[in-house]
């Protein structure tokens, strides 16, 4: 489990008694009413989007949170809030939901809604890239070879530039020709041991810990 901010973990605390006090009402609404929700949303009718998503989100429905955190973040119908998106993208990632996982991992390594924290970017981006997220792997290299990252790794970014681009990810091969410049030979072989690893194993289980 990745360490939070105090104020971030506190935030969360509240928002789970306000999900217990919503879960009964958001219980009595019906299949109708969860895909009304998204349909506003798509006709810009955003008020009525939030009626309803809202209420499945804070019911603990991934996709719902998920949601919240877009239009947080967009400012579509709510006050246009990083913060608050963050929240709700680290709601529906904790859930397991893929695109809450990458959205969460991208305002960590942005410094979106709070300070940038590669530490929790590389945890939600690779759950992400895990979960098979095309451009999460992408985003992980790039966090790797950002040399403000203290635990920066020319190795670790070639490894999953190179995943990305087996996942026919756009700049993934853009990136690798890049690093083809700089790499260092021990670092290359370090990436091949890597790839060879997962070779025979699921990429969640080729490593004891995932790089």
């Amino acid at each position: 489990m990745i360490t939070l901010p105090r104020p971030i973990i506190s935030v969360i605390a509240g928002c789970a008694l306000f999900f217990s006090l919503a879960a009964g009402v958001a219980g009595r609404a019906g299949a109708d009413d969860y895909e009304r929700g998204f349909r506003a949303l798509e006709d810009g009718r955003f008020d009525e989007a939030l009626y309803y998503i809202s209420l499945y989100a804070a019911n603990g429905d991934p996709r719902a949170q998920y949601t919240m955190g877009v239009m947080h973040r967009r400012g579509a119908g709510v006050e246009q809030d990083d913060r608050e998106a963050l929240l709700w993208f680290l709601a529906a990632a904790e859930s397991g939901h893929m695109l809450g996982q990458y959205a969460a991992g991208l305002a960590f390594d942005q410094g979106r809604g709070i300070d940038r924290d590669f530490d929790n970017a590389v945890h939600y981006l690779r759950e992400a890239a895990l979960n098979g997220h095309a451009a999460a792997p992408v985003q992980l290299g790039n966090v790797y070879f950002d040399k403000a990252n203290p635990a920066a790794d020319n190795a670790k970014a070639h490894f999953w530039w190179t995943i990305a681009e087996r996942r026919n990810a756009p700049g993934a091969g853009g990136n690798l020709d890049k690093l083809a410049r700089t790499i260092s030979e021990e670092d290359k072989q370090r990436a091949a041991a890597y790839l060879d690893q997962c070779a025979t194993a699921t990429l969640r289980n080729c490593f004891p810990r995932n790089p």
